[in-house]
Order: C-alpha cells, then structure tokens, then sequence
C-alpha cells in the first residue's frame, strides 16, 4: 500500500469575493471588514458591495492598493 499523499490547496481569490477570503488572503477578519466599511475606511462600490444574495464581497486589488498606501 503507498503512502498517503498530502495535498496542498492554493486559493486565488478573483477580482470580487465573498468575506470568508479576507483572513487567508489579507489576514484580515470579519469583524475588522466591518469596522472598515461602518467607519467609511473601506468605500461602497470600491472596497466592497453586495452580491445579488446580498452577502458582502470585496475587490481584491482595491484592498490591496489600500493596504500598500495607495487611496
């Protein structure tokens, strides 16, 4: 019998995703997602937005260029 292989997942979120993705991909949890968008850091429509079911997505590179400085 072989030996059990280890299999190793590589995420690579797309341009919009939902918020279960911000801790693996920006280290960044839920309740800091909140704080952002309650406290006009993070922008509707450029930061973040609500999917047709209407659950909290973000924009990857908008967060990105944030988390770098960039406005």
């Amino acid at each position: 019998m072989a030996a059990a292989e280890k299999l190793t997942y590589s995420i690579t979120p797309g341009d919009w995703f939902r918020g279960n993705l911000l801790v693996p991909t920006f280290g960044i949890t839920a309740e800091a997602a909140r704080k952002y968008r309650d406290r006009g850091v993070w922008l509707e429509g450029k930061h973040f937005r609500r999917d047709p079911l209407g659950m909290y997505v973000y924009n990857r590179q908008a967060i990105t260029d944030w988390m770098g400085g960039k406005v």
